[in-house]
């Protein structure tokens, strides 16, 4: 019996489960469709060239026609392994621009402002040039 079920090892499945489970009277199950992340194109950028296209680690999903596009589909790529899709995207983070945050703060969207990410953002870096004002 488990005090929580997680469908989905992504970033977000992950960090959930792993905030859940620091409370020794709760049990948390995390579930994943695909592999964990042994593979060692996951943990070298490069690797991604060989790696995006392994079905056992993409679930190689395509969108829609999309009408404004000649009614193209598009290729998109989410990831099926632990790690979800932040496993095959050749380790890259970005941020939004400074200005969409205070923009969604401004309709309403209390605590999302610039000010308020940049600790959570800081967090959860680990900068091997060191941290700064902007980088954890």
């Amino acid at each position: 019996m488990f005090d929580y079920i997680i469908v989905g090892a992504g970033s977000a499945g992950c960090v959930l489960a792993n905030r859940l489970s620091a409370d020794p009277d709760v049990r948390v199950l995390l579930l994943e469709a695909g592999p964990r992340d042994w593979h060692p194109f996951i943990h070298m950028p490069a690797g991604i060239a060989k790696l995006v296209n392994r079905k056992g680690v993409n679930w190689d999903y395509s969108t829609d026609a999309e009408p404004n596009l000649t009614n193209r589909q598009l290729w998109w790529p989410r990831g099926k392994v632990l790690g979800g899709s932040s496993s095959i995207n050749a380790m890259c983070y970005t941020r939004g621009d400074h200005r969409d945050y205070d923009e969604w703060a401004s309709l309403g969207a209390d605590g999302w402002d610039w000010a308020a990410c940049l600790p959570w953002f800081r967090r959860a870096e680990d900068n091997e040039r060191g941290a700064d004002a902007y980088h954890g």
